[in-house]
């Protein structure tokens, strides 16, 4: 299991497909070699799709390297497999996650969705079953989303480049031996620095909105420590910063969980090899019915 250790710094991106949740709301998830992305690209716009398949592309080494040069060597594709496992989420009418130092609090949210003993989903997957709210959000305008997810991801995934293929072997790291097949890896995170620190953000998205997040025990309460940490809340600020408005004429909501071309980092050498893979963020995008 590779350990989240280095300084936490956030990829968003739009995703051209994603995984609808049913009635659930909104995602988050870090990326481990942030060091390679303080700029991140798409390597869709970077690079060059020999067909409509995700993560093959008709660059070699050296012409990826050239490519890349101003982006740290790093790129944002398409998992295989993006697992995590999500106990609670929620539509809040302001910011859940505020104070000196930062604590999370559900005075001003509605609990949309709730798991005891948490649900899996693959967001590299398509439709992901989950338990649905007994009654939809009470009307009011709502400003903010919040997830709450096991501090761990379950990612698999490879590129090829001019028919060379890279797979991810079980921690994080590549296999380019001819005729590979990518193995699952896991992703533990801790802490959003080298020391300790729980808190995140919130911190600007480039499509719009902010988004925070917050390192807790499993009660929720602000870990004191890297060895209590057993969650990560994510607040975002809905659909990129547009409030969600539930109405008498709204039934209810749902949120796509976006990861395809984006929710996987992908880090290579000055050579233009891959090196690392990793996870990214993950967009929500809400839509009222």
């Amino acid at each position: 299991m590779k350990k989240f250790r280095k300084s936490f710094q956030q990829r968003f991106i739009s995703a051209s497909s994603s995984v609808a949740i049913g009635a659930a709301l909104l995602g988050l998830t870090t990326n481990t070699n942030s060091a390679k992305a303080s700029s991140p690209a798409l390597c869709k716009d970077r690079l060059t799709q020999t067909t409509l398949q995700q993560n093959i592309f008709s660059e070699n080494n050296t012409q990826t390297a050239s490519a890349l040069s101003s982006f740290n060597y790093y790129c944002l594709g398409s998992p295989d497999k993006f697992e995590i496992v999500i106990y609670e989420m929620g539509l809040c009418t302001q910011n859940p996650i505020s104070g000196t130092p930062k604590v999370f609090s559900k005075d001003n949210c509605e609990v949309t969705m709730v798991s005891t003993s948490g649900s899996t989903a693959d967001l590299a997957g398509k439709t992901v079953p989950l338990p649905s709210a007994s009654t939809r959000p009470a009307n009011a305008t709502y400003t903010h989303a919040y997830i709450t997810i096991l501090n761990e991801f379950g990612l698999r995934g490879s590129i090829s480049l001019n028919s060379s293929v890279y797979c991810s072997t079980n921690d994080g790291g590549v296999n380019s031996s001819v005729g590979c097949t990518a193995v699952d890896h896991t992703e533990e995170l801790d802490s959003f620095d080298e020391s300790f620190e729980p808190d995140f953000g919130p911190e600007n998205m480039p499509t719009g909105g902010k988004v925070a997040a917050l390192l807790t025990d499993s009660s929720l309460t602000r870990a004191a420590n890297a060895s209590s940490v057993t969650r990560l809340v994510g607040v975002f600020e809905t659909n990129s910063g547009s409030p969600v408005v539930i109405n008498d004429e709204v039934n209810g909501v749902e949120v796509e969980l976006q990861v395809s071309d984006g929710g996987y980092g992908i880090a290579f050498t000055d050579a233009g090899v891959p090196e690392d893979f990793g996870s990214a963020p993950f967009k929500p995008v809400f839509n009222t019915f």
